[in-house]
């Protein structure tokens, strides 16, 4: 009786919609906003200001102003900040299941991210920045990226990090360490250590804290009032 029931329910099992098995989600939504972001929608109408609970999606372009800020939260629980003066392109935005595939191309200014770990073989999650890519996993890191100079600093805490440049994959291995790409070039063979400054108001950002003011006008200044 008991082996019949089991083999029932497997076979119902069967014929269940797809929808049920693996929910999917195109939307990212807004989690903490201070000042005024504005979202260029994917479907060319006119910007708007967004706010807390806003949705955004594939195609939307957010920007970020003077001393404002945005976190924006996945599904998964990965968080994305952008500080003052940024601008994103939503380029690909999908998650389903065990799959997260998320593209992001960073048109200039600051990118924080702390993010949770995914283990599909179908998942990326990229960080595009002129001619480098940056490949992420699980990881507490911060990308500044200057668009008129083409370069970008990677500020990398802790995770999985890989800057694929115009030379090779370079993989983050020390922790609280930074780098800059020049060109589509890593300027130096070896990692400087990040300022404990920049770690503290990584934190602080997170937390929704004013951050203070880092000793050589860092670019975490910003939106730190």
């Amino acid at each position: 009786m008991r082996l019949q029931t089991l083999l029932v329910l497997a076979a119902s099992a069967l014929f269940l919609p797809v929808g049920l098995s693996a929910e999917t989600f195109n939307e990212i939504t807004i989690d903490k906003i201070e000042g005024t972001v504005m979202v260029q929608p994917a479907d060319g109408s006119k910007p708007y200001a967004i706010q807390t609970g806003t949705t955004l999606q594939k195609g939307d372009t957010i920007s970020s102003y003077d001393k404002s800020w945005v976190i924006l939260k996945t599904h998964r629980g990965d968080r994305i900040g952008l500080d003052g003066g940024t601008v994103i392109n939503i380029d690909e935005y999908y998650l389903e299941g065990p799959d997260r595939q998320i593209r992001l191309v960073l048109q200039k200014g600051n990118l924080l991210l702390r993010t949770n770990g995914c283990g599909s073989r179908q998942s990326f999650f990229e960080i595009n920045t002129g001619s480098v890519v940056t490949a992420i996993n699980n990881t507490q890191s911060i990308l500044s990226y200057d668009p008129t100079k083409e370069s970008l600093m990677v500020k990398y805490f802790t995770g999985k990090l890989t800057v694929i440049d115009k030379d090779e994959e370079q993989k983050f291995k020390v922790e609280h360490s930074e780098n800059t790409w020049q060109n589509g070039k890593m300027a130096k063979a070896e990692p400087d250590p990040v300022d404990e400054v920049d770690v503290v108001n990584f934190n602080k950002f997170f937390n929704g804290e004013p951050r203070i003011a880092p000793p050589n006008n860092d670019f975490l200044l910003s939106g730190s009032d």
